[in-house]
């Protein structure tokens, strides 16, 4: 039997003291991301599946079938699955009519998994255009939520995003992103694919004609303190920070704290004195990959023009300063 452990971080923080653990803790479906400005928390994971030691390194688009009957031609618009019939009607099917629809997941050993959509719904305001997907995954004889529960018991729903990721750690891929035309990722809410997302930074997107691809790529680095871009994270769950950008969708709302590091889609552009002190506080080390990126000018807002995507600040430990 294959089970499996979602790794959950709430909300939005990074920064902090530290690498830590992921957590495995209940949280509500309701604590989910909004996309205004304010104290976001990181976690360390990426995505929040784990089969066993066995990944699950996209789903197909291809063999998708609802009530016994094959879809064409399935794509995402967006964050929306939509397909075709393939019964001689040709109907298009979409949001709530793709319940019950199953698919296969591709698992990082060769083997696929059986999975089935159990429910679509759709965001609201800002994320009116961002769908969610209850999956669940065949254990067995038993369907179990790829996402894991919450702590009311309901299923933690999923963002699907064109593409897959690769989640290993310490290597020159961790935590890149691999275009797809034939696979995507069901990304968990409250980790960082699905947050991010939630805060706006929305990879099929645009922002006053900029694409926001790579902003959720960056995002997804500075949740999970990636500093080196190798897909190993730095962070404490449940820290808090503030995370603003150059082109208005999120904005800096904390500046009294500390400045921590400034983020490209591939890894911290650099990063401040002061949080590599508090890292060897500590760790009692620091890695040598991030002492490289140490920079008496980081944080100056005009990186932003010069390729800096995102940047952060966060709470100095056991200060308030608002």
């Amino acid at each position: 039997m294959r089970s499996i452990y979602s790794r959950l971080l709430p909300l939005l923080v990074l920064a902090a003291c530290g690498r830590g653990e992921p957590m495995n803790a209940a949280l509500s479906r309701n604590d989910a991301l909004t996309t205004t400005n304010g104290v976001s928390l990181n976690g360390v994971s990426l995505n929040g599946v784990s089969l066993n030691g066995v990944s699950l390194n996209g789903v197909s688009l291809n063999g998708v079938s609802l009530n016994g009957v094959s879809l064409n031609g399935v794509s995402l618009n967006g964050s929306q699955l939509v397909g075709v019939t393939s019964n001689g009607q040709g109907a298009a099917v979409s949001g709530s009519q793709l319940t019950g629809a199953s698919m296969s997941g591709l698992l990082s050993d060769g083997s696929t998994l059986p999975m089935r959509i159990d429910a679509v719904s759709r965001g609201s305001g800002s994320n009116a255009d961002v769908w969610f997907y209850d999956v669940s995954y065949r254990s067995d004889d038993a369907w179990l939520p790829l996402c894991g529960e919450d702590a009311n018991g309901d299923p933690i729903a999923a963002v699907a995003l064109a593409g897959t990721w690769d989640y290993s750690e310490g290597t020159s891929t961790g935590g890149s992103w691999t275009p797809s035309t034939t696979s995507f990722t069901f990304g968990c809410r409250l980790t960082a694919l699905a947050k991010c997302v939630e805060m706006g930074y929305k990879p099929w997107a645009s922002k006053d004609g900029t694409s926001l691809r790579k902003y959720h790529q960056a995002c997804t680095r500075l949740i999970r303190a990636d500093y080196c871009g190798d897909g190993t994270p730095w962070t404490v769950n449940g820290r808090k920070i503030d995370l603003y950008d150059g082109i208005g969708v999120q904005q800096m709302t904390k500046p009294f704290w500390l400045f921590e590091a400034e983020w490209t889609d591939d890894s911290a552009a650099c990063v401040t004195t002061q949080r590599v002190v508090d890292l060897q506080n500590l760790l009692g080390t620091v890695s040598p990959c991030i002492l490289s990126r140490v920079s008496l000018t980081c944080g100056f807002s005009s990186h932003f023009e010069r390729g800096t995507l995102l940047m952060n600040r966060y709470q100095s430990p056991g200060i308030s300063l608002f």
